[in-house]
């Protein structure tokens, strides 16, 4: 047995540091070859990540002034422009048509919520890339509120929007009839 007790300090310290550097140099070359293509996966890897930031939320009408509005579909079904963009993290939002276009390939949570306008009754649905997913629907009278939401898988380009159906009233002040949507991970 080696008795170290023995030895000057300045011998205990380069035992030390060439211990140290045997122990380092050892764990270096055991590394698996190809870090750099690690280094490449790791880089792709958080450019998903960053590109899958993704959510929206928008209200019908941008009136600061809180005054009731109301959007009437007439004799057809008429697609509605929420106008007052709230959040648009992906700029996959477009306020000027309606529609929010997948930026990227994923499971997203959608939501709508509306109140029904003068004649009392509301009638919209969510379209996916023009097929019918889901509708809010309320009868009850006046300035009631429907809502409704689902989780959807979306392929980059998917377009989705909210269409009154013909001779339904929508009603907002600004932040109660919404169309609103997040990104829940990418596939």
């Amino acid at each position: 047995s080696f008795n170290t007790e023995s030895l000057s300090p300045p011998v205990k310290m380069r035992s030390s540091l060439f211990l140290v550097v045997v122990l380092v140099c050892g764990l270096v070359s055991a590394q698996p070859r190809g870090l750099p293509e690690r280094v490449q996966k790791l880089e792709t890897d958080n450019d998903v990540l960053v590109k899958s930031r993704v959510a929206f939320a928008a209200a019908l009408i941008d009136d600061s002034t809180n005054q009731w509005t109301t959007v009437e579909a007439g004799g057809t079904d008429k697609t509605l422009e929420f106008k007052k963009v709230i959040t648009n993290i992906g700029n996959g939002y477009n306020p000027v048509t309606g529609y929010f276009t997948a930026p990227v390939k994923g499971l997203y949570y959608i939501q709508v919520t509306g109140i029904a306008g003068p004649n009392g009754q509301l009638n919209a649905g969510m379209k996916k890339n023009g097929e019918n997913i889901f509708a809010i629907y309320q009868k009850a009278g006046t300035q009631v509120g429907a809502s409704n939401g689902v989780t959807l898988a979306l392929e980059q380009g998917d377009r989705l929007c909210v269409q009154l159906w013909a001779g339904q009233t929508i009603a907002d002040q600004g932040r109660l009839s919404t169309f609103t949507g997040f990104l829940v991970f990418p596939m």
